[in-house]
């Protein structure tokens, strides 16, 4: 009875330091990670032209084209 004590034992700890490991794998693992913040720099800047272009519709059509079309080129550059 001791011995399959130790044994249950042995495999839930083993079982425990393999999550354990996996765990710090997965968080150490940063592959993607400035993908992410240059498509997140884009969402805002998009968010930002469409804001300008709105704000702008009216008054202002060619100023806020102006600047569409410069942060759009500027977008379309980052790629290069």
């Amino acid at each position: 009875m001791k011995n399959m004590m130790k044994n249950v034992m042995d495999k839930v700890n083993f079982g425990m330091e393999a999550l354990l490991v996996r765990a710090k794998n997965s968080v150490a693992n940063e592959k993607g990670v400035s993908t992410i913040e240059w498509v997140g720099l884009a969402a805002v800047i998009v968010a930002l032209m469409f804001a300008v272009a709105t704000a702008m519709s009216g008054q202002g059509a060619g100023l806020a084209g102006a600047i569409v079309g410069k942060i759009s080129n500027m977008i379309a550059s980052i790629g290069n």
